[in-house]
């Protein structure tokens, strides 16, 4: 009796995961070599993004400020923890309530608690599917994907927000209008990436929830600031500072362009002007062009392209983020985790499976590591550009792919079939 490809793919990632389960938990973390984050880190590394938020927790249960430097503060609760660069509301509500348990127990906590959420993702993924290989193969692609790994290892909250993309593309095609606009504004107060969605909203004209997000991020904002200028300004600095260094974990395309820029054309950074104290030059403009070209495509699409489709704009705007943000970190690939899920479903598509090896795998970082807290600057131009390369490369082919419509072709055939084996119609 032989096995189906769909049920293979899916031992296989069942296999994986607990693989990445055991590096989790075993004292040497053997897949960290793999993982620019996994080496080169605070400390002994394990959860130090989860540690800033528990820590930024404990300043709202002292009164303190949330954005002060944890690794600066001789009296913090964690080991170590890099620092909040977060909205208020994530300290206020995960932050206050993980202080319940110490921070090694609350942090076990949480990656049990991310866990459970990719296990109901994989099993509301083998309900959408009526077809057994179908379904096996799509519940695959949730446990084979590496950077879920270093998500983990972290203790970032990202895949959060990429289950709630998920849930809000499937509630939505049901028909589920309400509860799908809920996981969309839950996202977003999470951890707000995902406002990019909002020209899918008006191209949809649903306006409430655009508003009611708005509101609820001004509620859960505006008074803390109000209160705390010191929090405004380092807040702003965090986020939004104009620095373009090419962090060597640093994979959207922004950070490829500096590193191409930095290794072929260092004088493109001499400043030819101003507008209003900022410096102009042709690094910033080659770096507008970069974020303009994906923002415009998606806006031509979303508005001109009719009939709407919600799994190819929820798909080109969340790659979009990859492409116009100035920091991405390898553990923000799990946005695509859904959409690549979805993709699949939607259009059987074999080149997917390309696209998806290509941003499932870690980066050939563990051929070009080098020890010490700087190992880029040991690296060939070769390396660097490979490095930052890897993944942004196969997403902006998948972007291209999707904007020139080769998503819908693909799915019009399957639409022909008297069953495409789905329970829903994305």
């Amino acid at each position: 009796m032989s096995i189906s490809r769909g049920r293979l793919l899916l031992i296989l990632g069942i296999a994986v995961h607990l693989v990445f389960l055991a590096s989790l938990i075993a004292p040497s973390h053997f897949l960290n070599p793999l993982f620019i984050e996994g080496t080169h880190n605070l400390e002994e590394g394990q959860g130090s993004d989860f540690y800033a938020f528990y820590q930024a927790g404990r300043y709202v249960l002292d009164g303190e400020d949330i954005y002060q430097r944890p690794m600066d503060d001789p009296d913090r609760v964690v080991p170590y923890a890099y620092f909040y660069r977060y909205l208020p509301f994530v300290a206020y509500t995960l932050g206050v309530a993980l202080n319940a348990l110490p921070p090694r127990a609350s942090y076990w906590f949480w990656v049990a608690v991310v866990e459970v959420v990719l296990l109901l993702c994989v099993l509301a993924t083998r309900r959408m599917a009526t077809d057994d290989d179908l379904g096996c193969s799509l519940a695959a692609m949730w446990l084979l994907f590496s950077p879920f790994y270093i998500e983990q290892y972290m203790g970032q909250l990202t895949f959060v927000m990429a289950a709630l993309t998920f849930a809000f593309v499937v509630t939505y095609s049901r028909g589920q209008t309400v509860r799908a606009e809920w996981s969309w504004i839950a996202s977003v107060i999470v951890k707000h990436l995902t406002v990019l969605y909002v020209p899918i909203f008006v191209r949809l004209r649903r306006f409430r929830p655009v508003l009611l997000a708005g509101a609820l991020l001004i509620l859960t904002t505006v008074p803390y600031f109000a209160f705390r200028d010191a929090g405004v300004d380092q807040f702003s600095h965090d986020n939004f500072n104009l620095s373009l260094t090419p962090m060597p974990g640093n994979l959207g395309l922004v950070s490829l362009m500096m590193t191409l820029k930095d290794r072929f054309f260092p004088g493109a950074s001499e400043p030819f002007g101003s507008i209003q104290g900022i410096k102009l030059s042709m690094t910033r403009i080659m770096v507008l062009v970069t974020m303009l070209a994906p923002l415009l495509t998606g806006l031509w699409v979303t508005f001109r392209r009719k009939p709407v489709d919600l799994v190819e704009l929820v798909s080109l705007w969340t790659m979009t983020y990859f492409m116009v943000f100035r920091e991405v970190w390898e553990y923000h690939y799990v946005l695509m985790m859904p959409v690549l899920v979805l993709l699949y479903a939607r259009t059987r598509a074999r080149i997917l499976w390309l696209f998806f090896a290509l941003l499932a795998i870690p980066t050939p970082f563990v051929f070009y590591d080098v020890p010490g807290p700087n190992p880029q600057v040991h690296w060939s131009a070769f390396e660097h550009v490979l490095n930052h390369s890897f993944k942004i490369v196969p997403l902006v082919g998948l972007f291209i792919w999707v904007a020139a419509g080769y998503a819908r072709r693909h799915a019009r055939r399957l639409d022909a079939r008297p069953d495409d084996g789905l329970a829903v119609t994305l």
